[in-house]
């Protein structure tokens, strides 16, 4: 489905959820997991203390990017209730780039519940397919043992381990895991 105001954003839907661009309607269920230490821990950014750190993020991240005609990230609304419980998506790629490296951030209330592979498997389909996008990558951490083995089951390939310190872990670096998929291992996984 398109999406007129940002062409190049696109909606997606999948069993549970509806992947559209982030609007400032969306200020306040975002604030409810950005204002959450948790949430930020390996983001390059501080926690939310006000709706107003929230909208600022949402015009200076998300909407200046899509301007700019980058493939950003998208919100991520729960179809049950039809609430805003995170953002998963591209980390701002311009459309005719050949990589991207997928982010995401959701409400810790849905942790546990299944939705990033079904999430995942979407946006994978999204680079590959409409983007044409030959490689994914993205990063996770050593306390997010469960994103590992989805990400093997999607056909993510482990490239390898790094540390690297975050604001919020001080001067203790954290164990990291790079991830890829290739365009050819993603047809090829495809049709099997």
């Amino acid at each position: 489905m398109s999406n007129l105001t940002f062409p190049q954003m696109k909606i997606i839907e999948t069993k549970r959820c509806i992947l559209r661009p982030v609007t400032i309607e969306d200020a306040n269920d975002m604030y409810e997991y950005y204002r959450q230490e948790i949430v930020v821990k390996y983001l390059p950014m501080n926690k939310h203390t006000s709706i107003s750190d929230t909208k600022r993020f949402i015009k200076s991240f998300f909407l200046v990017n899509y301007r700019k005609g980058y493939i950003g990230q998208f919100a991520i609304v729960y179809k049950e209730n039809n609430k805003t419980i995170g953002n998963i998506g591209f980390n701002n790629i311009p459309i005719n780039s050949i990589e991207g490296e997928i982010g995401v951030c959701i409400n810790p209330k849905y942790w546990g519940t299944k939705l990033i592979p079904e999430l995942t498997t979407e946006i994978l389909k999204f680079g590959f397919e409409d983007l044409h996008l030959k490689r994914i990558f993205l990063e996770t951490y050593e306390d997010n043992e469960h994103s590992r083995s989805y990400l093997d089951s999607l056909g993510f390939n482990c490239l390898g381990k790094f540390k690297r310190k975050f604001h919020s872990t001080g001067s203790k670096p954290i164990t990291c895991y790079k991830y890829e998929i290739l365009s050819k291992n993603y047809f090829k996984n495809k049709k099997i």
